[in-house]
């Protein structure tokens, strides 16, 4: 079964470094930049030559890119990771910055959903996604900060909810032990960051590695 997980964390919080663990010759990254990869090793391990990094500035680049991987006859690539959407945003955001009215904002969201959210129900069964994204804090009816994705205007986030669209939701935790920093990943809500993963499928703090990630995901849908 292909599976779509979403990934949000504060720049510089484990969300990129998390790809170090998976297979070079079964990942294609896209991003709509050549911001470097934060790992050792890493401009070795992906690049354009090497056909698993590719560079999709826009909405309906990357839709195209999904879409070309997923019907793929060859299988080779089983991840693809999306980094980052909150770049994406930006990136439309700033074209769009001298155009006026609402329409461009239903026209983001339009091609978000029709790229990136709606890929779901097509996913090839031996496929992974992994969306990353950055966080944004606001104020629930209580008056208590809630932190998770970062989206331009309210269609996106009152409307569209694009957390909501996701069964697997992790988002980033760095903690100091023994003077050094651990980077993890929080899988449920704690009343301030929001994540969401199934019953039972992960302990409530994991290690950011997402060969790990979608390790057990496998396991836990086939009832080990």
């Amino acid at each position: 079964m292909g599976k779509m997980i979403l990934v949000i964390g504060e720049p510089g919080s484990g969300k990129s470094t998390a790809i170090e663990t998976l297979d070079p010759s079964s990942t294609v990254i896209v991003k709509p930049n050549n911001k470097a990869l934060p790992f050792r090793g890493g401009a070795v391990k992906y690049s354009a030559e090497l056909n698993n990094v590719v560079i999709a500035k826009e909405f309906k680049e990357l839709e195209g890119v999904l879409t070309g991987i997923n019907n793929s006859t060859s299988g080779k690539i089983k991840t693809i990771v999306v980094e980052d959407l909150t770049h994406y945003f930006s990136h439309r955001v700033m074209k769009d910055a001298k155009t006026s009215g609402f329409q461009k904002w239903t026209d983001m969201a339009l091609d978000c959903f029709n790229s990136l959210i709606k890929f779901e129900s097509n996913l090839r069964d031996d496929l992974s996604v992994i969306v990353i994204g950055h966080t944004d804090r606001a104020t629930d009816a209580l008056g208590n900060t809630i932190i998770s994705l970062q989206t331009p205007g309210k269609l996106l986030e009152n409307n569209i909810k694009i957390p909501s669209y996701f069964t697997y939701m992790l988002h980033t935790d760095v903690i100091e032990v023994n003077n050094k920093m651990e980077y993890r990943f929080l899988t449920n809500f704690d009343g301030t960051k929001v994540a969401k993963t199934p019953k039972d499928c992960f302990p409530k703090y994991i290690q950011n590695d997402y060969a790990l990630v979608l390790e057990t995901i496998d396991k836990y849908q086939k009832g080990e």
